[in-house]
């Protein structure tokens, strides 16, 4: 960074430089011609142009100490027993998720039994620390309303957050981003195609949150995903 700026410093201070030369060659020539005796229009002042200012962005500092690992083999990762978000001091227990067969606008579906007291883990989803997506489910208007918090926007890019595994290892991921509120009902196709973009499987290691929105109701889906960073030390 402070190569960049030297560089961008000096380019403008050779444009200054420049710049001042015509100036001078400019008023020269006026007095030349004024001694002459010869009608000449000023030139129109030139107008320094300002310093460009670089801005640093640090990004946000780590809470929590973070060992780099590659993520674990889909057959290695265990269940997830236990979430904490460090910048909110909140920790909360997760457990594996049974479903139910249901019957939504005339087909028959599964549904997550999502628990009272407790992030639900999707089953079929990554384990913690796994190379894939490991997806909880939890409510955020009824029971403990452990994903108030998600509802309330007070998770927000760049906080960590740790899951452990029912050996005791704890992995750390940092959230990505936070979805807009996607509506349960009467979604479009481009919304649709959204959440489930969402739960989708996949191979990259990363963890989803899936809650309901507002914080008093569920009238809409919510998102977050976060970045798989290591092993906290």
């Amino acid at each position: 960074m402070n190569n960049v700026r030297q560089l961008v410093l000096g380019r403008h201070q050779r444009q200054i430089s420049c710049r001042q030369s015509v100036l001078l060659l400019l008023a020269l020539a006026t007095v030349l011609l004024l001694s002459a005796c010869t009608t000449f229009e000023a030139p129109v002042p030139v107008e320094a142009t300002a310093t460009p200012v670089v801005e640093e962005v640090t990004a946000p500092a780590l809470l929590v100490d973070v060992t780099a690992v590659d993520p674990l083999p889909l057959e290695q990762a265990s269940a997830p027993v236990r979430l904490e978000i460090p910048a909110l001091n909140l920790a909360m227990p997760v457990e594996a998720m049974t479903w139910t067969i249901a019957t939504v606008e005339g087909e028959r579906t599964t549904k997550w039994i999502v628990p009272d007291e407790a992030l639900g883990w999707h089953v079929n989803s990554a384990g913690a620390g796994g190379a894939g997506n490991t997806i909880l489910s939890g409510h955020q208007a009824q029971g403990a309303a452990l994903l108030a918090p998600l509802a309330l926007e007070e998770v927000v890019p760049g906080q960590e957050i740790l899951l452990t595994d029912e050996e005791g290892v704890t992995f750390v991921y940092q959230v990505r981003a936070i979805s807009k509120p996607i509506p349960i009902n009467g979604a479009s196709e481009a919304e649709v195609a959204e959440a489930t973009a969402y739960v989708t499987p996949g191979e990259t290691a990363q963890l989803t949150l899936v809650t309901g929105w507002p914080d008093f109701t569920t009238t809409h889906r919510l998102f977050a995903q976060a970045d798989f960073l290591g092993v906290a030390k």
